[in-house]
């Protein structure tokens, strides 16, 4: 089976892979060109990975008399002129990581990038192109017939889409794990990153003008920046019908976490500037189940594939959230729960007695809030607005969890009091407010059920994270203005990416279907991309392509607006 190593993050902005018969060198500098760090990659090992980081930093004249030496020592005569011994095998701006299939190791260099957006200072920027480049010399490869099919399906993964980097922020942590670093207060946090700042290779180096990613939003002339990020977990990872359920450590499929980022963009620095996240994760039932494609049937029926009675894997799987996110966990399960032949109801009835299985060993002020919502049967309905019921949930899950905030409570709050506001969770510290626990939305892909579901919390808390900065009033938004227009497209945007990875197609069913305002002409629309998930799930090689490039890489999504 393939193998990949862990990707090396580098602080570096530059880069120049050099090669020999003996070894590769990336040569990574910093913006200025002021700094540079080297890096030895070994090509005389059929089947290992070599690395070896040279911890000296050197000058632009230092590296220029390393390769000179490098150059010299490597040519075939000693003194020999004409013909060089360092060979410049091509530039990049990063590294995506390295992996091995059936033969030796290759190195993915992001070779072309474009900047998108700005969080706190720090240029985020998407992968426009790479370059895969095989390390082991000629001499010492090993071929294996098989090799150049599994390369082949894997450069089918398209690296230019959805994939986002930055070399100075966290993108695969949350702004509130970033700002307070396991809630460390900011004020240690900034003397620190500035001693830090001294003492390290500088990678917060002015990169002179800054361009902001995407469009601008005006609350009552007040410029606001809205960046919703997806961190798709790589631990059980594959496509629809492929991976279901959870795996024996508690990994779940399809799990992504989803995260709201708000700023003021008056001011784009954290020090200075206001900023407000919000954070969500979907993710399949943690069960062991799956569906046999076999069959041909448009809905594979539904199987448990593992007696467990006593909630093992789903006791791992909360035992991670409960690290990750603290307390409380407040699950929302879209699955049918009435149907006429039992198909989705078998995932509700196995998840609930779960749940109510934990929960007897949880302190009371700690136990899973389960919540079960039949939004399928709801939709039906002529007489229940759908949305007005999930504001309703997201209200109550956001009051429970709170959301961060970066600055104390701005005086809105006091000369304009809101009910809603003194009743608000999280918890409140000198500094602002921290999220504590999390809303965990399920149905049975966890795509165009939850994508809907995952908006209208979105949208509850984009209203409180306004109204803590100041930005509004109230804390409530109205469907028919334009941040909430903005918002809508923002999370369609991300719930097709979604869909597209993990289903094969675009979301089926939107926000606008749920409210019951879709043209006619989405109908038919709706009915292809249900054929097209389908088709490629079942069909498809695609499936394969994705679940074999995610079983190595954590994937970043990023819109801006």
């Amino acid at each position: 089976m393939p193998t990949a190593a862990a990707p090396i993050i580098s602080s570096v902005q530059k880069l120049v892979l050099y090669e020999t018969r003996a070894r590769y060198f990336l040569v990574g500098s910093n913006n200025a060109e002021t700094k540079y760090r080297v890096l030895k990659i070994d090509r005389t090992e059929p089947k290992d990975l070599v690395i070896i980081d040279d911890r000296h930093v050197y000058t632009q004249q230092e590296v220029r008399e390393l390769l000179g030496r490098l150059d010299l020592g490597n040519r075939t005569k000693m003194g020999q002129k004409g013909s060089s011994g360092l060979f410049r095998a091509v530039s990049a701006f990063g590294v995506v990581g390295f992996v091995r299939f059936l033969e030796g190791y290759y190195i993915v260099l992001i070779t072309k990038r474009r900047k998108m957006a700005d969080i706190g200072g720090h240029a985020i920027y998407k992968v426009e192109d790479t370059n895969m480049i095989y390390i082991p010399n000629d001499s010492v490869r090993v071929t294996h017939p098989d090799e150049a099919r599994y390369l082949r399906i894997f450069q089918n993964v398209d690296l230019s889409s959805n994939f986002y980097f930055s070399y100075s922020y966290d993108l695969s942590h949350s702004l509130q794990y970033n700002l307070t670093v396991l809630r460390m207060p900011l004020e240690m946090l900034k003397s620190e990153m500035t001693q830090n700042r001294q003492e390290s290779f500088d990678i917060f180096e002015d990169e002179g003008l800054i361009t902001q990613g995407g469009s601008e939003l005006l609350i009552y002339g007040r410029p606001v920046y809205v960046t919703l990020i997806a961190r798709r977990s790589s631990k059980f990872a594959g496509t629809r019908f492929l991976k279901r359920g959870a795996n024996c450590e508690g990994d779940v499929a399809n799990e992504v976490e989803t995260e709201q980022i708000l700023c003021d963009a008056s001011v784009m620095s954290f020090t200075a500037g206001s900023y407000s996240s919000y954070v969500q994760v979907r993710g399949s039932v943690p069960l062991y189940w799956s569906q046999d494609i076999s069959t041909m049937m448009p809905k594979p029926p539904i199987t448990l594939d593992q007696a467990d009675p006593f909630a093992h894997v789903a006791a791992l799987h909360f035992d991670q959230m409960f690290q990750r996110f603290g307390s409380p966990i407040i699950i929302l399960n879209l699955v049918k729960e009435r149907e006429k032949r039992k198909h989705e109801r078998i995932l509700s009835e196995e998840l609930v007695a779960a749940v109510t299985y934990l929960n007897q060993f949880l302190p009371p002020e700690h136990t899973i809030v389960y919540i079960p919502w039949d939004m399928a049967k709801y939709t039906k309905s002529k007489l229940c607005n759908v949305l007005d019921r999930l504001n309703v949930i997201a209200e109550s899950v956001v009051k429970k969890t709170g959301f961060f905030v970066n600055r104390p409570d701005s005086y809105c709050s006091i000369l304009r009091p809101d009910e809603k506001w003194n009743e608000l969770g999280g918890c409140v510290i000198p500094t602002g407010r921290l999220q504590t626990g999390i809303l965990r939305t399920n149905c049975v892909d966890c795509l165009d059920r939850t994508n809907t579901a995952q908006f209208m919390v979105g949208k509850c808390a984009l209203a409180y994270q306004l109204y803590s900065l100041g930005l509004i009033d109230k804390p409530n938004l109205q469907f028919d203005t334009d941040a909430v227009r903005l918002f809508e497209e923002l999370y369609e945007d991300h719930g097709d990416t979604l869909s597209l990875q993990y289903g094969g197609s675009q979301l089926v069913h939107r926000v606008k279907t749920y409210r019951k305002i879709a043209p006619w002409t989405q109908h038919s629309k709706d009915i292809m991309q249900t054929l097209s998930r389908y088709y490629s799930n079942a069909f498809s090689g695609n499936s394969e392509v994705i679940a074999i490039f995610k079983t190595y890489s954590e994937v970043h999504f990023l819109y801006v607006f």
